[in-house]
């Protein structure tokens, strides 16, 4: 039978791209914000030939979205202007650009026309570009590829990025075509196959070919099934409230790559292990502060994690990683127990399929009707307090339009009702936690993120006796 004719204007969304478009509220817009900091501006005309050279040549950024009564869609906007996206803004004399990326934070893109915007941020000596994308349109990940599309490496003998997957031919056409493609991508990460296999296709229309692909993700996913099931409740805080309408943003100060490394080769731990023992002591003195018992107080954590795998995990745009949770501890006040602790929680998620099935269940809730969609998106996010994204960025210093990025650093939104967006990033050696919060559950996360720097400088000296011991 032959395929249904696509509309080169129009195509569907996948599921779990509009499971991310339908989180949307007017408290939290659902809009990753990234920040370069520059050594100078670039002209506003250079920034946009490079935008529309790198950029456009990938069709979801001429696109928007749009609901129809056969499901949701990307559409091409006909009234397309790049000078629309691209924006210069002055800072006021008295506006700091924290605060300023905070008022944006709770600011949506209209969806009349494609969710991304680019902001060239001046005021006084300083520059900054300011990155800001809807979550239906790309990932954490795709963001950080995204900006080394439209940046180039300072030093002449780096090697280039990789070029972005380019899929035109991959949109599904109907419900099923997207179900097909779902699983596929889930069996795909069960059993990878070598690089030179293809994955076997599925015509839509093949319900028994469709119904095994089920049973057997089924079969591989049942235990996580259960373990979802049955996780234990947090502890309640006062990180866990109804939020508000307004934002806070902070970042730490610029933490050197190599000395977190010997810290957590000290410690016997990963990096990443060290600087969220960092952000638990941190949350944990906020809580103390505030005249909460902490001794045994745990949150809940989503931890958005890559699917490996897909080809489609090297795009431009789409949502192509899966949701692990982890109780976070707040009260272990031992640093290098701290530490241990949140590694063996890191470690004990990386031989689950918990991502793969969050990915599954936002790829079906997608497809659902408004009314069982919204409850279902509830559901899943109303169990935890942050959301937590790590994510690897150039090892070496890049610029944009001929201007030298000093320092990088993003924000993720925060789904439903969770009040805590923590982001890690590295760029040319360094390494930075950023924190969005809601401005009622913790309107100075500039504390915290000087707290985080703190609990960074106590580990150095402990680090330095563990090893001395060592050799």
């Amino acid at each position: 039978m032959p395929g249904r004719p696509r509309n080169p204007r129009r195509e569907r969304m996948s599921g779990v791209d509009a499971a991310w478009w339908h989180m949307s509220q007017p408290h939290n817009p659902m809009i990753i914000v990234g920040l370069l900091q520059l050594q100078r501006a670039p002209t506003l005309d250079a920034l946009r030939e490079i935008v529309s050279q790198r950029l456009l040549a990938h069709r979801r950024f001429r696109q928007r979205p749009a609901h129809g009564t056969d499901g949701d869609h990307w559409e091409r906007d006909p009234r397309f202007r790049l000078e629309r996206h691209v924006i210069r803004h002055r800072l006021s004399d008295n506006q700091s650009l924290q605060n300023w990326i905070a008022a944006l934070c709770v600011k949506a893109l209209p969806s009349t026309h494609p969710l991304w915007q680019l902001v060239l941020v001046e005021g006084g000596e300083s520059a900054a570009l300011v990155v800001r994308i809807h979550h239906c349109m790309a990932d954490g990940s795709a963001l950080i590829r995204l900006l080394l599309t439209l940046t180039e490496p300072e030093s002449a003998g780096a090697a280039p990025a990789a070029p972005a997957a380019t899929l035109d031919d991959d949109a599904p056409t109907s419900l099923l075509g997207d179900l097909r493609r779902l699983l596929a991508d889930a069996e795909a990460v069960i059993a990878p196959k070598p690089a030179a296999a293809p994955n076997p296709v599925i015509a839509p229309e093949d319900a028994q070919a469709l119904a095994a692909h089920l049973a057997r993700i089924v079969v591989a996913l049942g235990a996580e099934v259960i373990r979802l099931a049955e996780m234990p409740d947090e502890t309640p805080t006062p990180l866990k409230q109804p939020p508000g309408a307004g934002k806070a943003v902070a970042w730490c100060e610029a933490l050197p790559q190599r000395e977190v490394k010997r810290v957590a080769q000290a410690f016997g731990c990963s990096v990443n292990a060290v600087l969220i023992s960092c952000v638990a002591a941190a949350l944990g003195a906020h809580l103390q502060a505030q005249g909460h018992e902490t001794r045994k107080a745990e949150i809940r954590v989503l931890i958005p994690t890559p699917l490996r795998g897909t080809r489609r995990a090297a795009s431009l745009h789409g949502n192509h990683f899966g949701l692990v949770n982890m109780l976070l501890p707040l009260g272990v006040t031992n640093p290098v127990a701290r530490a241990w602790e949140v590694h063996r929680r890191l470690e004990a998620l990386t031989g689950t399929r918990q991502a793969l099935l969050m990915h599954l269940l936002l790829g079906i809730v997608g497809l659902l009707p408004p009314d069982i969609r919204t409850r279902a998106l509830d559901l899943l996010s109303g169990k935890a307090t942050a959301v937590l994204t790590m994510v690897p960025g150039p090892p070496a210093a890049r610029t944009l339009a001929g201007a030298r990025i000093d320092d990088m650093m993003f924000w993720v939104p925060q789904a439903g009702d969770i009040g805590l967006g923590l982001s890690i990033l590295s760029y040319d050696g360094r390494m930075r936690v950023g924190l969005m919060s809601d401005a009622t559950t913790l309107p100075q996360p500039a504390v915290a993120m000087r707290q985080v720097q703190a609990e960074f400088e106590r580990l150095v000296p402990l680090a330095e006796m563990l090893a001395a011991q060592s050799r």
